[in-house]
Formats: C-alpha cells, sequence, structure tokens
C-alpha cells in the first residue's frame, strides 16, 4: 500500500498521507487544504474569496501552518496565508459516511492555529468520525470594523472566514468519506464562542446539525462584543503605534495605511493597545473581536445584539451540548493578580460585565450592583486570591454561558446538555502554567490536554487514570456528534438528561474520581448574577 492518497476536492486533486496515530490505530491526513483566497495585499482585510483551482495533486503532506500571530513565548510566527483546513479520516469509502466534527481552535481571537502539536486529533478516531480542524484570521487582520459604509469593512472576516470553511466541508467532505449532512461543530473558549456566534447567525444555516459550545458564549465580553466605538478607538491606537501621521477620523487612509504596514509590525504594535484597565475592570483579552456591524450586507454576520439573535435563531431546533470547567477563572493569571484585586477593592463595579449592562462604572447604583456580587465571593476578605478567581470564572465564563442555556431552555425546541469538567489529573497543564495548583478545579483550557494528543505531554499509557479521564470526555463529545446524546457507555449507567427546569441545571461532572449527575454548583451564585440585569437602569429594556 502507498503511503499517499489522492481525493477529488471541487478546486482539484489533494495528496494525502498515512499516519499512525497515538493509541496504534491509523488515518489518512490531508494538512493545510486552502479553502479561501490568499488574504493578502488588497485582500487583508477583506471578506474572503474563492481559492483558485488547480489541476496537479495539492501537496496536504507538510507541517500545519497558521495564521500571523504571537505564539505563547511572545514570539510572532506564522504567515497571512493560512486560510486552511485540515482534514482526518479513518476511511476514504466508508460503507456509510461517517460523521463529522469540525474543531474550532481558541486563542482569544488574537492567537491560536489548528496546529496538531495541540490539537491532534488521535483520540476522537477511535471512533468512526472524520475530524476537521480550521485556521480563520485573527486579531485585526480578522476583525477591523470601520463604519464608513464606502469602505465595506463591517468586521467579523473572522467569523465569516469559519463560513467559508464550512461551506467548502459541506460541499467536498464526502469525498473523504465524511456525511455532509452529519456535522458537529465544536471549540473551546474564543472557538466555543465562536461556535455560538455561528449558532446564531444566518449565514451558517443548513451548514451543520449539531453543535459543542465549551468555555464560550456570544454573551461572554471577553472576546466581545465590544461597542463599535470602542473598536474604532483601538483602530486608531493601533495605526497611531504603527506610525500613522494622518487625520485619525479619515477611515480610508486609516485602511490604506494598515494594508501596507508589515504583518509583523501588526502583530507587535496590537499587544500595545490594551491597558490595565482594560484587561481588569472591562476583561478585555483582544483588541479586535466581533462586534455588532455598523450596517446591513449580503454577508451581515452579527446584525444586532445576540440576546435578540438568541430567540429566534435556526438553531433553536438542533441539540446543543455545553461544557465549562469549575474554576475557569485561573486565566486571570495572564496578568499580575495583584493589581486586579486592587482595581476591584478602588472600584467595586468591576465585579460586573459593564460592557454589556452599558454601565458607567463612576455610578452609584452601578457600585452598589458591584458590592453586591463581591459580597457573594470575598465576604469581607478582599485580598482572598481565590475569591477573586472564582468570581473571574462566573464573570467572564459561567454567567454567560448560563444565560445562554436559560436563553435555550426558554426558546429552543432542541436538546440542551451541559458538562462540568473539574478533573485534577497529570494534565493540568494551564493550572499549572499560572503556577496555581493550590486551587481545586479545573482551570481554563486544561481539558484540551485530556482531549487531544498535545507535543506538551508523552503519549497516555492506557493503565493511567489521566486516560481514563480522556475515554470519559472524549466519548461524551463523540457519542454526541454521532447519537446526538453525551451519554456514552465509558459513563454508564449514568443517564443526563436534556436540560428543561430553568431553576435546576442539572450537569454531567467529570473529575479525577469518576463521573457524576450534580446540580451545576455555581448555581446559587449565578441566580444572584442574574439579578443583576434586573436591577440594570440600561439593561432593563431588553429582557
Amino acid at each position: 500500500m502507498t503511503n499517499f492518497e489522492i481525493v477529488q476536492s471541487e478546486f482539484g486533486p489533494i495528496k494525502g498521507f498515512h499516519k499512525q496515530l497515538a493509541l496504534n490505530n491509523n488515518c489518512v491526513a490531508f494538512q493545510n487544504v486552502p479553502y479561501m483566497k490568499a488574504p493578502i495585499r488588497n485582500l487583508r482585510f477583506r471578506e474572503a474569496q474563492p481559492t483558485e483551482k488547480w489541476q496537479e495533486p495539492l501537496d496536504a503532506t507538510s507541517d500545519i501552518i497558521g495564521y500571523c500571530s504571537f505564539n505563547h513565548f511572545k514570539e510572532v510566527e506564522g504567515k497571512e496565508d493560512a486560510g486552511i483546513l485540515n482534514i482526518f479520516t479513518k476511511n476514504l469509502k466508508p460503507k456509510k459516511l461517517c460523521p463529522v466534527m469540525v474543531w474550532i481552535h481558541g486563542g482569544g481571537f488574537i492567537i491560536g492555529s489548528s496546529s496538531t502539536d495541540i490539537y491532534g486529533p488521535d483520540y476522537f478516531l477511535q471512533e468512526d468520525i472524520v475530524f476537521v480542524s480550521i485556521n480563520y484570521r485573527l486579531g485585526v487582520f480578522g476583525f477591523l470594523s470601520l463604519d464608513d459604509e464606502s469602505l465595506n469593512i463591517p468586521g467579523n472576516n473572522g467569523l465569516k472566514d469559519q463560513i467559508f470553511a464550512l461551506k467548502w466541508i459541506k460541499k467536498n467532505i464526502a469525498n473523504f468519506g465524511g456525511d455532509p449532512n452529519n456535522i458537529t461543530i465544536f471549540g473551546e473558549s474564543a472557538g466555543g464562542a465562536s461556535v455560538h456566534f455561528l449558532c446564531i447567525t444566518e449565514q451558517s444555516k443548513g451548514l451543520f446539525q449539531k453543535a459543542i459550545i465549551m468555555s464560550g458564549s456570544a454573551l461572554c465580553k471577553t472576546w466581545g462584543l465590544i461597542p463599535q466605538s470602542t473598536s474604532r478607538k483601538h483602530t486608531e491606537i493601533l495605526a497611531e503605534k504603527l506610525g500613522f501621521s494622518g487625520n485619525k477620523s479619515d477611515q480610508k487612509s486609516l485602511l490604506q495605511f494598515l494594508e501596507k504596514a508589515p504583518a509583523e509590525n501588526i502583530v507587535k504594535a496590537t499587544e500595545e493597545i490594551l491597558t490595565l484597565e482594560d484587561k481588569y475592570c472591562f476583561a478585555f483579552h483582544s483588541p479586535f473581536v466581533p462586534v455588532i456591524e455598523p450596517y446591513k450586507t449580503k454577508n451581515c454576520f452579527i446584525p444586532k445584539d445576540p440576546l435578540e439573535l438568541m430567540k429566534t435563531c435556526w438553531t433553536n431546533k438542533i441539540d446543543i451540548l455545553f461544557t465549562g470547567n469549575s474554576i475557569e477563572g485561573i486565566i486571570r493569571k495572564i496578568e499580575p493578580l495583584e493589581t486586579g484585586i486592587q482595581i476591584f477593592n478602588k472600584n467595586p463595579s468591576y465585579a460586573l460585565p459593564l460592557i454589556e449592562l452599558q454601565a458607567d462604572p463612576s455610578d452609584q447604583h452601578i457600585q452598589e450592583l458591584g458590592l453586591k456580587i463581591k459580597n457573594l465571593y470575598f465576604n469581607g476578605k478582599w485580598d482572598d486570591r481565590e475569591s477573586f478567581l472564582r468570581l473571574s470564572s462566573e464573570l467572564m465564563f459561567w454567567n454567560p454561558v448560563y444565560r445562554t442555556i436559560q436563553s435555550r431552555i426558554k426558546h429552543a425546541k432542541g436538546k440542551t446538555y451541559l458538562v462540568r469538567f473539574d478533573a485534577e489529573g497529570g494534565r493540568n497543564f494551564l493550572k499549572e502554567f499560572y503556577q496555581s495548583t493550590e486551587y481545586k478545579g479545573a482551570s481554563h483550557g486544561d481539558e484540551l490536554f485530556y482531549i487531544f494528543e498535545n507535543a506538551i505531554f508523552d503519549r497516555l499509557e492506557t493503565n493511567s487514570n489521566d486516560f481514563k479521564i480522556m475515554k470519559q470526555y472524549v466519548g461524551i463529545l463523540t457519542n454526541f456528534a454521532i447519537k446526538s446524546s453525551p451519554n456514552s457507555e465509558e459513563i454508564e449507567p449514568l443517564k443526563l438528561k436534556e436540560l428543561t427546569d430553568p431553576n435546576k441545571i442539572m450537569c454531567l461532572q467529570i473529575t479525577e474520581k469518576g463521573t457524576s449527575i450534580v446540580e451545576l454548583p455555581e448555581s446559587e451564585k449565578l441566580k444572584v448574577w442574574g439579578t443583576l440585569y434586573k436591577d440594570s437602569k440600561v439593561f432593563r429594556s431588553k429582557l
């Protein structure tokens, strides 16, 4: 048997290679398959365009590339021409087409890629599925938004790239053994937010049949939506740091300047835009994230507030699985923790989702609401680090996810499930990276190192407890993709039921000791968070 396979796509033949996986099974891998035309020069900030066709087999056997961005060591890497997807399949010609799982990576819309150094699909391919991972434009390259309608850059190109990739998958995946009518999209962090954005936009209608939203939501203000005025301010600061000396109100001149600036310089300058106030008081992770588009176009992705879109979105008819980690807020340790605690103590309103509430942090009523939330966690001990991290977990992740689930219970006919990851094993990498092992639970992103084969850890030993955790979690995710149920043989005899009671949110909890079905431990505090929106004078009209 040759080590290579040729598969036809609508754009031309693609050459993949046979690859041995971590559990000693095999797949055929197709890496760096372009799904869009290179977004360079005058296409840098434009919506995705179809790639050109080719005649000779496209070599899809090299290491996966990523878009130009910082890596975790603050080094610029990647390239601008990285609009690619990767396909991993065990059988190119199965008797019955296999379910497809499409992975959307996280990274705050500013870093990350689909590289197998982090997202090796080995454990997912224990089952008969086709695994696809995609890149999308990041930072200002993916999320520049200009309100000058004549320039036709309303924003959200990174999300529109994802639509472009899903359309490619829908048209071509059958040639790789995948079922175009059984596609599950899933992602974590900003990838989870991306999945939710894809669930509430009309642009994605019919492109997938199920969704798994991990540690994210369109309501998470860590990645958006930022106000148009804030997006514009960030664009002007970026141009200024790059040396623009023209009229900042002239958006055409700004655009022309940014189109010519070296990509590496743009990435470096982007890192200098956010202030400590931005990061701690408003929980921004990136200066360029999704926005409500300032005017409507043919491909408008986010035309209005996600709260409104969630009520009537087409995915209210499909099944969705949500997942979250027990102490997501450890990600706050990206910045000095003491600084954040000091800022919170100076102004209690920074304990609130200020952007969403459209609130002035100096307003006395808002400060009273902030103090109400702080008292939930600190109980007068205002310098407690763990209390700050757990408050941050709810502020940045659990509160928006909880509210998204509440909306599904109220408006959706499709089933809604919830999984909570609380395992502490040998692969809680980010918890260790942030030097937070003294806190009980799983950090934001810890689950990734259990469910994906990666270059950070040695391969799992089949007799290890970490292997058992992997089997349980991957079993839940793949079973949902295959059968629309998180209940797999790995967690028998447990049976998680769909969520129907907004006052009792049950979840399947994964710990190092096994799985159980419990009421979401954060529920009581999250109910108090829910009162904020009724108490907020500005927000009340939206309810």
